[in-house]
């Protein structure tokens, strides 16, 4: 009988450290798995802010960048995004030439579609307007981009943070 008995106690004993053991190996495959998710939501996230400015950075030509620019703002305000081509058109004549006038719309009216903030156009276009723009034509940038955000009935916020950063950007 007390064989049976210490028997008895090394089956519970070892099934009590089975259970133990398997419960720190859930434990464990628990924070591996969290570990691996807050690492692909990071490796996402990098993958989704080089994906928002590829757009962008394809944009080497200045007049280009300032269309796409108006575009951002004008889609600042949903309800006032009809005019926008129509102003651009008309505010970038001679700026972009005749025949390409449609094509770079088209091109701006895309690239601003998928711009999440427009003070982001702002940060990756600043050098290329700093380098290529004088005095003139960046008060010309900044007149018109004033014009794209009185297209609705006010501004939003979001337009006036923007073109207070534009005019920091190329003014100072």
């Amino acid at each position: 009988m007390p064989i049976v008995a210490f028997l008895t106690m090394i089956l519970l004993g070892a099934a009590a450290w089975y259970w133990r053991l398997r419960m720190l190996r859930e434990a464990g495959s628990e924070i591996i798995d969290s570990v691996e998710r807050m690492r692909s939501a990071y490796k996402s996230r990098q993958f989704r802010k080089k994906a928002e400015a590829a757009p962008l950075t394809s944009i080497k030509d200045p007049a280009i960048a300032a269309a796409t620019l108006f575009f951002c703002l004008a889609y600042e305000d949903p309800a006032h995004t009809g005019g926008a081509a129509e102003l651009i058109k008309e505010q970038m004549q001679g700026i972009i030439r005749a025949e390409d006038m449609d094509d770079v719309l088209v091109f701006a009216a895309w690239t601003a579609k998928k711009v999440i903030h427009p003070k982001d156009a702002v940060s990756r276009f600043r050098e290329l307007w700093l380098e290529n723009l004088d005095v003139g034509e960046r008060g010309q940038l900044l007149q018109i981009a004033d014009s794209a955000c009185d297209l609705g009935l006010g501004r939003t916020p979001e337009q006036d943070d923007t073109l207070q950063t534009l005019r920091r950007v190329l003014l100072n």
